[in-house]
């Protein structure tokens, strides 16, 4: 996945990150939650537009708790 690597090389702080859906981001729930845990600790916010979510940082649990539940589908 050298693409994938070459972005999280490449976000900045305040920069979004826009993907389909979080099953074409991460092979698996742990990697989804990583990859959004490490792009939000930068200031980076992501968006999933089939699932209509959007992880900034500042997330609530609710948030944390949807992230998995969709991600586990």
């Amino acid at each position: 996945r050298p693409q994938l690597e070459k972005l999280l090389e490449y976000v900045r702080d305040g920069d979004e990150v826009v993907v389909h859906s979080m099953d074409r981001l991460a092979r698996n729930l742990d990697d989804l939650r990583q990859i959004v845990k490490s792009l939000t600790q930068r200031d980076v916010s992501v968006r999933f537009v089939k699932e209509n979510l959007i992880f900034k940082g500042d997330d609530a649990p609710m948030s944390t708790l949807l992230l998995s539940i969709m991600g586990a589908f």
